[in-house]
């Protein structure tokens, strides 16, 4: 039954009740919340139930007479879908005449249904919109070839379209798998069986959304006669298609005056802006690739928008096809995946929903591949015994999943490709939301690999798409001892609400834990750290009360050590923080508490001086550094007072990029050769929120990237030329002998 996308559950139901059920054909189209099953069966009955993704999905059962189910008849070999032919003679005039009624009635029960197939020994079940699309939507090039993997996905829909509390489906494409096809076939289904419905179209660009809509026109016109209506306007509409009488119900003798009142369905096609659809009841939105519209129109923004169109108070009275390939984050896909990611069956609010409505799926490219078809539509996936002989009439000798691997093994060697290649066909949904490289600013692939690594290896969990912890982090809050300031610092674990990340195991060394000495230096005296040899923090503070994006901005601070003999691992980052405080000073509190636990300083950036003049004010200036670029002499009177980094000069923000770009190289993803590390060996780095950053970060407009910025500084402060303080001056020796004066003669001490 289903053979690729979920897995059969056979203790779901107790068999007395569900044959008790049968009998009576009492179990309902929908959900059935005393089972937990979504019923797509239309008949009353239930027979296999699979789980699919998060849901349990109940078929109808198959029908007890063989002569029911197609194929019964025909050997294994010969058990192939194959389409109805028209019969010869039946048109718009003819339709009515009885000998062709058996026909008709058969199409409206198998298109109402849905029917059971044998396909090469197999008994598959197709939904009523499956049957649809393979027996009556011609396409431009021809009738659909039957997919054993479009119609689990047709079967899933159909989940989708049962169950009261979805609002549809939200799909990651595969290239070639014919989704488009799909959306225009159930268009053309619902609209023409349903009265007074809206049913809106919507692309990339208004002019994708027109050539979808011109291909379900042609589609349409290509209906038999029993189940096209008539429609307003001209013979080939351009924007919307109107259906006017209805699908025959017409039996032969009746009247003109019995029919009954016109269908009054529209399809249209939408341009692409927030507000297409908004305001409009729609019964279907046919939406595709949402993972590619433009920054004017975000689509996690408009599915919002759309959402409403689809409910009426609390009923969902619509339901979406959301499909989509995934272009790079900043091109649309960003906004995708956060709508997919909230769209987890297995995850719902109180009321039974997913954040988005939506139910996702995701099919692997393996299951999908052109040229990997057998002749009675089953992907080839795995390496056949022997060779297995394909839709194409070519002799396949390796499966789907190796000729992907073999295709990723030939481009190892070249970095950017290879993660393209992930990208164009993956099998995992992280590989179909990976970026592309030439729209990140640094190494791409190797920002990746470390952030798989965290995910898989260090087993990173998240709320949403947000990290929140793995397994080499722990979180926390600074607090004073006994809640006085300027005393010692003490660490306070909090691993749900903890503001401070801190890879385990890189506290400070006791040696310099809390340790601050007062210095008089360039005419001020204040506190200074002891272990400024070991590492510098990056703070980027905030001062805005939103970032360009519209956001709250948040305040960001990284601690990363130089080459050091202490505890503390080398050339690593060991803290972070991208967190907003309820008020500003408890940010510049918290960065205070985190140097003085360290003893390390910092370098702030100084875009905000409230934030450099409160260290300064607590007695703290010498753990602000100066301008790296500048020597003290050539500071001005603001730089001189507080120190920081001014975010305006071109020289630091250049030299910013510059030390996060050569940290990647050297010590994220793998290693490609001996320089740093061992070749092939991992990198060090737990933090996929700064990872994520620095794959997003875009340098022209850097001000909404906290911890790409804080991060930078960090690196830039590790950059100078520091000196271990050298211990203790022991008493220098004189070279030559003491004498004794005091007689008449100098003797030797």
């Amino acid at each position: 039954m289903i053979f690729y996308l979920g897995d059969k559950i056979t203790d779901k139901v107790d068999e007395k009740v569900r044959l008790g059920k049968n009998k009576l054909k009492s179990w309902e189209y929908g959900y059935d919340q005393e089972h937990d099953i979504i019923i797509i069966s239309k008949d009353g009955t239930l027979g296999t139930v699979f789980f699919v993704n998060g849901i349990y999905i109940g078929l109808p059962e198959p029908p007890s007479d063989r002569k029911g189910i197609i194929n019964w008849d025909k050997t294994t070999k010969g058990q192939k879908w194959k389409r109805e032919e028209l019969p010869k003679g039946l048109n718009s005039k003819t339709q009515f005449d009885p000998k062709y009624e058996e026909f008709i009635e058969r199409q409206i029960n198998l298109r109402l249904y849905g029917s059971f197939i044998l396909i090469k020994g197999e008994l598959v079940y197709m939904t009523g919109s499956s049957h649809f699309f393979y027996q009556w939507s011609k396409l431009d090039e021809g009738y659909p070839a039957f997919r054993i993997i479009q119609n689990e996905l047709l079967i899933y829909w159909e989940a989708c379209k049962a169950d009261p509390r979805c609002y549809g489906i939200d799909y990651v494409k595969n290239r070639r798998f014919g989704w488009t096809s799909l959306c225009n076939s159930e268009g053309i289904n619902l609209g023409t069986s349903n009265e007074n419905k809206e049913i809106g179209i919507i692309s990339k660009t208004g002019k994708d959304s027109r050539k979808n809509f011109g291909k379900l026109v042609r589609t349409f016109k290509k209906l038999p006669a029993f189940f096209k209506p008539s429609w307003d306007g001209s013979t080939t509409p351009k924007k919307e298609l109107v259906l006017t009488e209805p699908t025959r119900k017409k039996k032969l003798g009746d009247d003109e005056d019995d029919f009954e009142e016109g269908l009054d369905t529209t399809i249209e096609w939408h341009n692409t802006v927030l507000n297409s659809m908004d305001g409009d009841k729609i019964f279907l939105s046919l939406i595709d690739e949402g993972g590619k519209f433009p920054k004017e129109c975000p689509f996690d923004q408009y599915w919002r928008i759309v959402k409403t169109s689809h409910r009426q108070g609390k009923r969902i009275v619509g339901k979406s096809m959301v499909g989509s390939t995934v272009n790079s984050k900043k091109k649309g896909g960003r906004e995708f995946e956060t709508v997919f990611m909230q769209s987890d069956p297995r995850v719902r609010s109180k009321n039974g929903q997913t954040a988005s409505g939506l139910y996702n799926l995701f099919i692997s490219a393996a299951f999908g591949l052109e040229g990997f078809y057998d002749i009675y539509g089953f992907s080839i996936i795995d390496d056949p015994e022997k060779p297995v002989l394909n839709d194409l009439g070519e002799w396949i000798t390796v499966g789907a999943n190796t000729h992907l691997d073999n295709e990723l093994e030939a481009l190892r060697e070249d970095p950017d490709a290879y993660n393209e290649q992930l990208r164009q066909f993956p099998r995992t949904v992280k590989e179909a939301f990976r970026d592309e490289s030439e729209d990140c600013e640094f190494n791409l692939p190797k920002i990746l690999e470390q952030i798989d690594y965290n995910k898989e290896e260090l087993e990173e969990k998240f709320t949403g798409n947000d990290p929140i912890t793995n397994n080499d982090i722990e979180r926390g809050n600074f607090t004073w001892e006994n809640g006085v300031q300027d005393t010692k610092v003490i660490w306070n674990p909090d691993p749900l609400n903890g503001r401070f990340w801190i890879r385990k195991g890189c506290h400070p060394p006791l040696e310099f834990r809390n340790i601050k000495e007062k210095k008089f230096k360039h005419g001020v005296t204040a506190w200074a750290p002891k272990g400024e040899h070991l590492g510098c923090f990056g703070v980027d503070p905030y001062n805005r009360d939103k970032s360009a994006d519209g956001r709250g901005s948040k305040g960001a601070i990284h601690l990363s050590t130089t080459y050091n003999t202490s505890t503390l691992p080398n050339d690593a980052f060991i803290l972070e923080y991208i967190d907003r405080a309820k008020k500003v000073t408890i940010f510049f509190e918290e960065v205070l508490m985190a140097m003085v636990y360290y003893s390390i300083p910092m370098l702030g950036e100084l875009s905000n001086e409230a934030f450099l003049q409160y260290i300064a004010d607590r007695g703290y200036r010498h753990y602000s550094l100066n301008n790296p670029f500048k020597s003290y002499n050539d500071l001005n009177p603001t730089e001189k007072k507080l120190g920081g980094a001014p975010p305006q000069n071109s020289k630091i923000a250049d030299q910013q990029f510059y030390a996060i770009e050569s940290y990647i190289e050297d010590h994220i993803g793998v290693a490609r050769d001996e320089r740093n590390r061992p070749k092939g060996t991992i990198g060090d780095m737990p933090f996929t929120r700064t990872l994520e950053q620095w794959k997003d970060v875009d340098l022209k407009d850097r001000t909404k990237y906290d911890a790409f910025i804080s991060s930078s500084l960090s690196r830039l402060g590790c950059q100078r030329r520091i000196k271990k303080p050298d211990e203790k001056k022991k008493p220098r020796k004189i070279p030559f002998k003491k004498y004794d004066n005091s007689g008449n003669i100098s003797q030797a001490v």
